[in-house]
């Protein structure tokens, strides 16, 4: 039975924070923040806010789009004295992609998760979606404006770091409420096909190529 995430124990940048600002922790830890503010997305400017102050893309791509009802909705609204930040899996999820380092296709593990906590009154607050193992890479050019080096910010790419086992699905099951025959296990065996049908021995102990014939064959045990 998964147990219920009353504290986190160990070091994990997608974990919920649990303490001081909600939002700066959020932030200070999330490997997407870090990127784009690597690349001074945090200092740059895509126009002027209501205020007459500079919107930055951190601000436009990150705080008001990829993650705009976590932080604003969510965040802002938890009372940590009612009880911690908990995890709860709702699918899990087995990608494919290129290897940066092998150049080879390699399985991933993306975990689907809903943050639960309370608000001042005690009541339940439930997040957006929250993705473990995949983060965002913003792709930018750079111009020489009046004789200075710009980054300018084009799209952002997904970028995964949870590498595909046994030992991992286990982990991402760990310290979460939901009971596991709730949760949804999809394997992505092409471009077109998600097929979510499978059950949580089949999707954790079989390998790509019995997945995929699983699949065809419609003998997923979660229908």
């Amino acid at each position: 039975m998964p147990t219920a995430n009353k504290q986190v124990t160990k070091l994990n940048v997608y974990a919920p924070p649990q303490e001081g600002d909600l939002l700066e922790a959020f932030e200070n830890q999330h490997p997407s923040y870090k990127l784009f503010k690597e690349k001074g997305l945090n200092r740059d400017s895509t126009g002027k806010d209501v205020e007459g102050k500079d919107i930055t893309t951190v601000n436009k791509i990150l705080d008001d789009g990829l993650f705009r009802r976590l932080r604003r909705d969510f965040l802002n609204k938890v009372d940590l004295s009612k009880g911690a930040i908990e995890r709860k899996v709702i699918k899990l999820e087995r990608r494919r992609d290129l290897s940066s380092e092998t150049r080879k296709m390699q399985e991933y593990l993306v975990t689907h998760v809903h943050w639960v906590a309370k608000d001042f009154l005690g009541n339940d607050l439930i997040s957006t979606e929250v993705l473990e193992g995949m983060h965002n890479k913003p792709v930018t050019s750079t111009e020489i404006i009046k004789g200075k080096r710009v980054t300018r910010y084009q799209n952002w790419q997904p970028v995964y770091d949870i590498s595909f086992s046994k030992e991992a699905v286990n982990e991402a099951l760990e310290n979460q409420i939901n009971p596991l025959e709730l949760i949804k296990y999809m394997v992505r065996t092409s471009r077109s096909n998600r097929d979510d049908t499978y059950s949580l021995e089949q999707f954790r102990d079989s390998n790509f190529e019995e997945c995929q014939e699983i699949s065809k064959q419609g003998k997923g045990l979660n229908r």
